[in-house]
């Protein structure tokens, strides 16, 4: 590490194996109340917020001003250090506000020993705080020169923190092994990362079904896919198939706003950070089937989302399965897909396939 890197990084309170120094702490906390941080760890189901364009300003202005007197020292320069270009083919914006990282870590209730999934880790700013707070790090990066500047850096810096898979986490294999639990009282494993936002709806499908294996999952989102996914009150205009499996698997949360210059280079769109609780096992709404053929009876309900259902359903059932269904789940004919809930959905899959097995 250059000795330029290494001020940054003292600077960011990063001493003596992750704890930080009392001096770190008062100006962390003198930091908080001067920044007046967004208050995170809310309430499950928590309700996303859209700022203004005015306070969207105010807040972004707020930002600069942090940035230019305290700065973000650290972060920025491990982004500058590393030499390397975003590819935007690959979402790559890389984190450079360090209130984010502390609020994404704080959200996942990060403890030392924790097991980490970081998926698309760059240059590392999230890796490191974690790595520095004793958490055991798992970071699957699918470019190659940010798989070799991790391996030069921090991997060197927390060599029993730290490990990093080169890939394509949408086509690693070694998932369920690299986190598997040897027994039932292991605790479960946490997922924090910033992910390119082109992937998020194939991440989510692989890990929201792995209650079992991960307890929390903290992503960085495009907001208005945030604000779609975190909602489950059927009947509005957002509500899809992919939220119905959301809602499945797990429980949504909304965290915070992320604002475009928290990142280099800025994205297009606004972010935010969003949760996710998944359910054990033993906590899914039973089916009269498999998951695949629940989601698939699903998407074929949603298949002409602005007519109403019943026109869907009867490529899915038979005429007096389809008088019958309704009545089943308490609802009008004239219903549309997204009026039903996740629930609604379940009562209706079990019902058709209990009027014939092979329909869904």
């Amino acid at each position: 590490m250059s000795s330029a890197a290494a001020a940054r990084a003292a600077a960011a309170g990063r001493a003596g194996g992750g704890r930080a120094t009392a001096p770190t702490r008062a100006r962390r906390e003198q930091s908080s109340t001067n920044d007046a941080r967004t208050s995170i760890i809310p309430h499950a189901g928590a309700r996303p917020v859209r700022l203004s364009k005015t306070k969207k300003r105010a807040k972004e202005e707020e930002a600069a001003v942090r940035r230019e007197s305290k700065g973000d020292g650290a972060l920025r320069g491990r982004v500058e250090d590393a030499g390397h270009e975003a590819r935007r083919w690959l979402g790559q914006h890389f984190l450079i506000d360090n209130t984010v990282v502390l609020d994404a870590i704080e959200a996942a209730r990060l403890k030392p020993g924790d097991r980490i999934l970081e998926i698309g880790p760059g240059t590392g700013n999230l890796t490191a705080e974690m790595a520095a707070r004793g958490a055991l790090v798992t970071a699957v990066e699918k470019d190659r020169n940010l798989v070799d500047t991790l391996r030069e850096g921090l991997c060197k810096e927390y060599p029993n923190n730290l490990e990093v898979i080169e890939g394509d986490f949408l086509k690693w294999d070694g998932l369920e092994d690299a986190f598997k639990r040897s027994n039932a009282e292991m605790p479960r494993a946490k997922v924090v990362a910033n992910i390119p936002y082109n992937i998020t709806t194939d991440v989510l499908k692989v890990l929201l079904p792995m209650g079992d294996t991960f307890e929390d999952m903290i992503f960085m989102f495009q907001e208005e896919v945030a604000q779609r996914l975190v909602k489950d009150d059927a009947g509005g205009g957002d509500y899809r198939a992919m939220s119905v499996r959301v809602h499945y698997y797990s429980k949504p949360y909304y965290i915070r706003p992320v604002l475009r210059d928290c990142f280099m280079p800025p994205p297009n769109v606004e972010s935010c950070l969003i949760g996710f609780k998944p359910k054990e096992p033993h906590e899914l709404l039973p089916l009269s089937g498999t998951e695949k053929q629940f989601f698939t009876f699903v998407q074929g309900c949603f298949a002409q989302k602005r007519k109403m259902l019943r026109n869907n359903l009867k490529a899915l059932c038979d005429d007096e399965t389809l008088e019958q269904a309704f009545t089943v789940i308490s609802r009008e004919p004239k219903i549309r897909p997204q009026e039903l809930t996740m629930e609604d959905y379940v009562k209706l899959f079990n019902f058709v396939r209990s009027r014939d097995g092979n329909s869904a």
